[in-house]
C-alpha cells in the first residue's frame, strides 16, 4: 500500500496545533433566531441545558431555543462530556508529533483517510467489529462537517466500547473465567465487564483489585489476587508488568543482568503482599513457626459446625464422592482474601543469598508507600495510583497509545526502561500523554477520545516502519496491523447477524457469586447448606448460568443460535474460548502469560475463512449477503453493496466493472462468489 502525504508546510502544522486546552476552544452554539454563543457544555437535565461561558458564568435555558444540530450535540455531550478540552488536547499531541517529524525531515503526517476507510478503522478500534452496511452508508452519506467526532463519541458511548476494551484487558491481566480451584472465575470476568461498561476510572479499578477482601461472592475484584493463588511471587512478576511496565521476573532468582533491579528489590516490593491471606491452610507465622489460617470473618468453630450440620442433613461424608464435593465447596469458601498480621510469606528457601528471609515492604522506585494507619495492600494501592507516581500514568497511557496506533511509543510495554525518554522517538508526546491521563482522572474513554481525534490517528496506516537498529517510528500515522482474534470473530458475526450481536449477553457469573456470598456471622447453617447443595448440582457450569429469579435457582442465558453458531461476541464467550475454536485459531491469548496474543497466520485460519460455518452462512445456499442485497436493483448497486458489507469501502472502477460482469452472468450466485472472494482477501483481516 502506497502512503500518500499532505504537503502542508511544517510551520502551518506548528501554528495550528501549539496551544494548550482552553475554554476559548468551546463550541459555538446557535439559537433558533441565529444568535451565536461560545460556551462549554455542562449538563442536560430534561429539556434544560446548562452552558459555561468564557468568563466562567453558567447559564441555563430550554434546549428548544437552540437549532436541531445543537440538540444532537447536547445529547452526545451528555453521554461523553464536552469536547473542547478533547480537541485542544488532540491538537497539542499533533503539534508535539509534528515538531519532531520536522526535526527528522519528515514533511507531514500520512494523508488523511477517506471516509470509507476511516469508518471501518474507527469501528474496529473502538467497538471491535466492522460496521454493518447500513452503519457504513449512514456515515459516508452524511454531509456533517463534524461527523467523525460525532461517530467517535457515539461509538465510545456504546456497549461495544466496553466489549472490545475487555478483550484487551483480559489479555493484559490474564483474565480467565473457567473453573479452577473448585470455582468458576466468571464473576471476576464479569466484574471487569461491568467496570468498563460503567466507565470506571482505571486507577479505581486497580485500587479495588489490590485491596479486595473476601471471596468471589463477596467481592469479585479479588479474582486478580486469587488468579495465581499458591504462586504468589510469580503473581508479583505479572503485577509489575501490567501496572508499572517493569518486568522484574528474572530478579526473583538473581539480580537483573541489564537493569538495576536486585533480588532484594524484587522481594521487598513483593512483601507488600507478604501478609495477604489468599486461602485457608498453613502459612509461616510472623512470630516464627507455622500458622493455620481459617476462613476470614468466620467464627473459630464455623467449619466444624457446618460439617456437623451437613452430616445431620443426610450427607454421608464417609462416601468418597460426597466428601470430595464438600471439600470442594469449603475450598471455594476458603479462597478468601484478607490482611492477616499473624502471617508472613518468606523468600523461598531455594533462592540463594536471601532464601528464607522476611523482607520489609519497599517500593521499587520513588518514595516508599506511606504505611501509617494502613494495611500493606492499602498503602501499596495508594502509592501506585497516586497522581505523583508518573510511572503508573505513563504505563497505561503508553498501552492505550499502542492500542490505538498499533505500536507503543516506547516498547516493550511490559518492560520499558526507567530512562524511557531515550528509547522513543517521541518522548514529549508520552510525557504529555501521562499528564493528560492524570488530568482526565484516568478516564480511559476520554483518553481514547483524545487519541482518535488526532490528525495522526486519522491518517493512512504506515506499512514500512523503520527496521534499522536504534531507529524509532515517529507516528506519521498508525501502523498497518492485523485484526486481533476477537475483532475477526466479532466482525464475522456482524456479517452473519448484523449489529444485534452488540446486545446479546451470555452467562455473567451471578449464580456462582450467589453460592459463595456467605455471611459467616449471620447466615444460618441451613441457608449455607442450601448453597452447598446448589453448588454440587452446578459445579463446572458456573460460567454458563445466571442467577435465577428465585433463590438458588440457576437459569440459562437466552442466546440465539443460528446454523449452530452462538450469537455471542468474543467478550461474552468463555474466557479464553478454548483450543478448538476460531478464536484460538486466530491467536486469542491462552491467558497464561501477559499479552500473549498471537498474530501469526496459519493454515487453519485460511480454512476457517474459506469454508467455516460463518462463511457458509454468508456465502452458502441461504446467503445472508444475498438476502441483505435483495432490495438492490441493478448489478452495479449490488457490487457496491457487497464491497460495503465485506470491506466497508467503495470498489475501484476496475473492481466495479469486473463485479458487474459477474452479477450479469451469475446473478445471486455472483453475489455469493464475490462475497466469498472479498472475505478471503488479506484486506479483510487488516486494520488499515
Amino acid at each position: 500500500m502506497k502512503i500518500l502525504r499532505f504537503h502542508f508546510p511544517l510551520a502551518l502544522l506548528l501554528t495550528v496545533g501549539f496551544f494548550l486546552p482552553s475554554v476559548s476552544d468551546a463550541r459555538v452554539w446557535t439559537s433558533t433566531d441565529g444568535r451565536k454563543l461560545e460556551a462549554i457544555f455542562e449538563s442536560l437535565e430534561g429539556d434544560t441545558i446548562t452552558l459555561k461561558l468564557r468568563n466562567g458564568q453558567k447559564v441555563k435555558f430550554s434546549l428548544s431555543k437552540l437549532v436541531e444540530e445543537d440538540h444532537e450535540a447536547a445529547k452526545r455531550f451528555d453521554l461523553v462530556g464536552d469536547d473542547a478540552m478533547t480537541m485542544a488536547s488532540a491538537k497539542k499531541i499533533d503539534y508535539l508529533l509534528a515538531r519532531n517529524l520536522g526535526a527528522n525531515e519528515i514533511k507531514s503526517f500520512n494523508e488523511r483517510l477517506p471516509d470509507d476507510l476511516f469508518v471501518r478503522r474507527i469501528y474496529l478500534d473502538v467497538i471491535g467489529r466492522i460496521p454493518t452496511r447500513d452503519e457504513f452508508q449512514e456515515f459516508t452519506d452524511s454531509a456533517d462537517e463534524d461527523k467523525r467526532a460525532v461517530l467517535i463519541d457515539t461509538l465510545l458511548a456504546s456497549s461495544g466500547r466496553a466489549s472490545h476494551l475487555f478483550n484487551y484487558f483480559a489479555d493484559m491481566y490474564r483474565i480467565r473465567g473457567d473453573f479452577r480451584r473448585e470455582l468458576s472465575y466468571e464473576p471476576y470476568a464479569q466484574w471487569w465487564r461491568d467496570s468498563l461498561e460503567s466507565n470506571q476510572p482505571y486507577d479505581e479499578i486497580v485500587r479495588e483489585m489490590i485491596t479486595a477482601d473476601g471471596n468471589l461472592g463477596h467481592n469479585p475484584a479479588n479474582g486478580f489476587l486469587q488468579r495465581d493463588e499458591g504462586m504468589e511471587f510469580d503473581a508479583f512478576s505479572n503485577f509489575g508488568q501490567v501496572m508499572m511496565g517493569i518486568d522484574v521476573s528474572c530478579a526473583q532468582c538473581h539480580d537483573h543482568p541489564f537493569e538495576e533491579w536486585t533480588m532484594h528489590d524484587f522481594y521487598q516490593m513483593a512483601a507488600f503482599f507478604g501478609q495477604t491471606q489468599r486461602s485457608t491452610g498453613n502459612y509461616m507465622a510472623a512470630s516464627g513457626g507455622r500458622y493455620r489460617a481459617s476462613i476470614p470473618g468466620a467464627p473459630e468453630e464455623w467449619s466444624q459446625d457446618f460439617r456437623k450440620f451437613t452430616e445431620k442433613s443426610g450427607v454421608d461424608l464417609d462416601n468418597r464422592n460426597e466428601r470430595r464435593q464438600f471439600g470442594w465447596y469449603m475450598t471455594a469458601l476458603g479462597l478468601n482474601l484478607a490482611d492477616n498480621d499473624e502471617i508472613e510469606i518468606p523468600v523461598p528457601k531455594t533462592i540463594d543469598e536471601v532464601g528464607g528471609s522476611i523482607m520489609a515492604p519497599l517500593t521499587l522506585y520513588g518514595d516508599n508507600a506511606n504505611m501509617s494507619g494502613k494495611s500493606r495492600r492499602e498503602a501499596l494501592a495508594e502509592w501506585m495510583t497516586s497522581p505523583t507516581n508518573e510511572r503508573f500514568a505513563l504505563n497505561i497511557a503508553n498501552r492505550m497509545w499502542e492500542r490505538a496506533f498499533g505500536q507503543a511509543l516506547v516498547e516493550p510495554v511490559i518492560d520499558f526502561p526507567m530512562n524511557w525518554e531515550i528509547h522513543t522517538g517521541q518522548p514529549e508526546v508520552l510525557q504529555f500523554l501521562a499528564q493528560e491521563m492524570v488530568r482526565v482522572n484516568f478516564d480511559l474513554r476520554e483518553f481514547m477520545r483524545i487519541l482518535y481525534n488526532t490528525q495522526s490517528y486519522q491518517g493512512f496506516s504506515t506499512y514500512d516502519r523503520p527496521v534499522d537498529e536504534g531507529a524509532h517510528y515517529l507516528f506519521q500515522g498508525p501502523v498497518l496491523r492485523r485484526m486481533r482474534a476477537e475483532q475477526a470473530w466479532d466482525s464475522l458475526l456482524t456479517l452473519a447477524y448484523g449489529s444485534d450481536i452488540d446486545h446479546v449477553y451470555g452467562g455473567d457469573g451471578s449464580f456462582m457469586r450467589e453460592l459463595l456470598d456467605v455471611d459467616f456471622e449471620s447466615d444460618t447453617m441451613e441457608e449455607v447448606f442450601k448453597k452447598f447443595e446448589a453448588y454440587k448440582k452446578t459445579r463446572n457450569k458456573g460460567e454458563m448460568v445466571l442467577a435465577g429469579t428465585s433463590t438458588l435457582t440457576p437459569s440459562k442465558p437466552e442466546v440465539p443460535v443460528v446454523d449452530g453458531i452462538k450469537m455471542l461476541r468474543s467478550s461474552r464467550l468463555a474466557q479464553p474460548a478454548g483450543g478448538t475454536t476460531l478464536l484460538a485459531e486466530f491467536g486469542q491469548s491462552d491467558r497464561l502469560v501477559t499479552d500473549n496474543h498471537i498474530f501469526d497466520g496459519t493454515v487453519p485460519q485460511v480454512l476457517a475463512l474459506m469454508n467455516g460455518p460463518v462463511t457458509t452462512r454468508l456465502t452458502g445456499s441461504s446467503s445472508q449477503v444475498v438476502e441483505d442485497l435483495s432490495a438492490f436493483d441493478g448489478p452495479d448497486d449490488k457490487v457496491r453493496g457487497v464491497f460495503f458489507t465485506m470491506l466497508s469501502r467503495y470498489p475501484t472502477e476496475e473492481e466495479l466493472k469486473k463485479g458487474v460482469a459477474i452479477m450479469e452472468e451469475y446473478g445471486d450466485d455472483g453475489v455469493r462468489d464475490l462475497a466469498w472472494v472479498l472475505l478471503n482477501t488479506p484486506e479483510f483481516l487488516f486494520v488499515q
